[in-house]
This record gives C-alpha cells, sequence and structure tokens, in this order.
C-alpha cells in the first residue's frame, strides 16, 4: 500500500491509487465534477463508507480555511437546521442556538421524542444517565420548548467535556438504542477494516483520539443539529489535520448523535495541483458512517443506501464548491 508521501510529483496518480477512482481525471474534476462511489465493501454490518474526489479552485492553505468556516445551514437541502462552534471543553451555555432553530416536522419530532423523557427514550440515543437529566416545564413557545434546550445543552456539554478529558473512551454507551453501543467501539471497527484509508492516514489516526486514545487538541470542535430520517438529531464533532509533504491531511471524528447513527469518521487528503496555471487543491475525501439502519439492510436495499449516501455528500460538496467558486 502506498503511503502519504508516495509520490508528491504526481498527485492524480496518488489518487488513483490510494482511491476508488482508478480512471479519475483532473481536468474534468476542475471542470466541477464530484467524483463519488461506494467504498470498499467492509464485513461490519453497521458500517458503510463513501469515497468521493473534487477539486477546489483554492491552494491547499485557503481550501482548509475555506472548509473550516463553511456553514452548511443556508443550504436548505441539506437539512442542517443549526450549527456552531464549541470552545475548550464545552459549556451548556455555547448550546443555546437551539433556541432559535426553526420549526419543522423534523425539528417537532425531535421535541416530541424528548418531552417523553424519562419514560420513552427509544427514539433517542443516551446513557441510563442522561435520561434522567430531563425536567418538563418552564417555557412551551418557539420550535424548542426551553426545557427541551436546557437538556440538551446539559447533554452536549456533558459529552463534550467528557471527549476532552477521555477522548473516544470517555463517551458513555448508547443505552437507550436496544443494546449498550460505545463510539470507541464503532470508530475502531470502521478504521479497521478501512484498508487503505487506514495505512494512508496512520500518522493522523494514531496521534488523535481517532486511534482510541486522548491524543491531540483539535483544531476545530462544532455541534449541529440536522435532519435524520424524518427526526432532527443533534451531533458533536472533532476535527484534527497537520501537514503532509506538499499537501494536507485532515479528519472529522463525529463522536456523538442523539440519532441516524452512531459515528462518522471523514478523511481528507488535499494535495496541490495547478488548473489554468492557477494554484488548486485536489481532495480525495472518505465518509466512514456506522448506523442502525445499516446493519439491518442487506443486497439491493444495502446498495441503495449507499447510492443514497454517494447523492448527499456529493450534494454538499458542490454546495461547497459553489459558495467558494472563485469570481
Amino acid at each position: 500500500m502506498l503511503g502519504p508521501l508516495a509520490s508528491k510529483a504526481d498527485p492524480i496518480a496518488d489518487l488513483r491509487s490510494l482511491s476508488v477512482f482508478k480512471d479519475a481525471d483532473l481536468g474534468k474534476m476542475a471542470g466541477g465534477d464530484v467524483l463519488a462511489a461506494k467504498g470498499r465493501g467492509m464485513s461490519f454490518a453497521r458500517g458503510l463508507a463513501v469515497e468521493t474526489a473534487y477539486v477546489v479552485r483554492a491552494p491547499v492553505k485557503t481550501t482548509l480555511a475555506l472548509q473550516s468556516r463553511w456553514n452548511p445551514v443556508s443550504h436548505p437541502e441539506l437539512k442542517v437546521y443549526a450549527q456552531g462552534d464549541i470552545s475548550g471543553r464545552g459549556s451548556p451555555g455555547e448550546f443555546q442556538g437551539l433556541a432559535s432553530v426553526r420549526s419543522n416536522s423534523s425539528v417537532k419530532a425531535f421535541v416530541d421524542a424528548t418531552l417523553k423523557l424519562p419514560g420513552d427514550a427509544s427514539k433517542l440515543q443516551l446513557s441510563s444517565a442522561e435520561v434522567k437529566l430531563f425536567s418538563p416545564g418552564g417555557s412551551s413557545e418557539g420550535a424548542m420548548p426551553a426545557s427541551v434546550v436546557t437538556f440538551w445543552s446539559k447533554v452536549l456539554a456533558g459529552r463534550a467535556q467528557s471527549f476532552a478529558s477521555g477522548g473516544l473512551g470517555g463517551q458513555a454507551p448508547y443505552d437507550t438504542s436496544g443494546s449498550a453501543l460505545r463510539a470507541d467501539q464503532e470508530v475502531a471497527q470502521l478504521i479497521r477494516e478501512s484498508g487503505n484509508v487506514r495505512s494512508n492516514f496512520s500518522s493522523l489516526i494514531s496521534s488523535t483520539p481517532i486511534g482510541g486514545g486522548r491524543g491531540s487538541s483539535p483544531t476545530s470542535q462544532t455541534w449541529q443539529m440536522f435532519d435524520a430520517d424524518g427526526i432532527a438529531a443533534v451531533s458533536l464533532s472533532a476535527s484534527y489535520g497537520k501537514p503532509v509533504g506538499d499537501g494536507y491531511q485532515s479528519a472529522d471524528l463525529l463522536y456523538y448523535a442523539s440519532g441516524g447513527v452512531y459515528a462518522v469518521l471523514t478523511f481528507y487528503q488535499m494535495w496541490p495541483v495547478k488548473v489554468d496555471n492557477q494554484d488548486a487543491t485536489l481532495v480525495w475525501r472518505i465518509d466512514m458512517t456506522s448506523a442502525a439502519e445499516i446493519g439491518g439492510l442487506r443486497g439491493v436495499e444495502r446498495l441503495g443506501s449507499g447510492a443514497a449516501m454517494m447523492r448527499e455528500i456529493q450534494k454538499s460538496v458542490k454546495a461547497f464548491l459553489r459558495d467558494n467558486a472563485r469570481s
């Protein structure tokens, strides 16, 4: 297997060698094509990988900055309802943006599921201790009642603080999903079966909580509220990165979600390239997801799930490219 420094002189050859895109065409990607394909198969039933490749018409350093600042909330088709930064270890006050989320059927379903706590937690991924934190009452105005905002602010802050002090291993299990599931075990399974991804990003994996330890401090941390099959979910993510040769590697680790997925890993390999004699960035992106829904699919249904995930990631990448196109 090729390592990250295998060929600094020919990024497109590296992409073809490392990825599923054996016939990738730099010219077509420079023209706006976003390649997308299902990643290599996994024996891990809940795991699914999707690879994408595209060109950002900006230098690597600028691409990194654009990526870190990008907010998908302005694109309704992506169904991301809120996003915010987390500073330091996380505190309940950093999640007050939940109070301004607009009402829709997905958000309403999330609120309704929360208001059933502590008696019925079947539609939410929480620990047994977290379920007991909910206290009904207070203002019921707006899309998110005060009791719901307060509860999820406590849960998210607690999860962020546990991650800061103990990494993935510090995350409480999802006790309400039928059987106790742990994010660290889900991530380990995804990494174990990731093939070229594991070898190409080995240094980044081993030096961060992705590899199982506490690791280095994240370059950024974010929370989101997004649609997960008709019911909104909240999530926490940490991002890591490091220069590699004349390019860059980064990874986003979604280590908590209240529904939809158990864990998501997104890796980015960025190579500097020239497009129309200007500096640009060739990006190889790999999304690896662990979700209950995937585990129950077989044959054609599993293929359909992979295709749907590809379309959603492509849609997100194209929105990012439109927002950051050079004038």
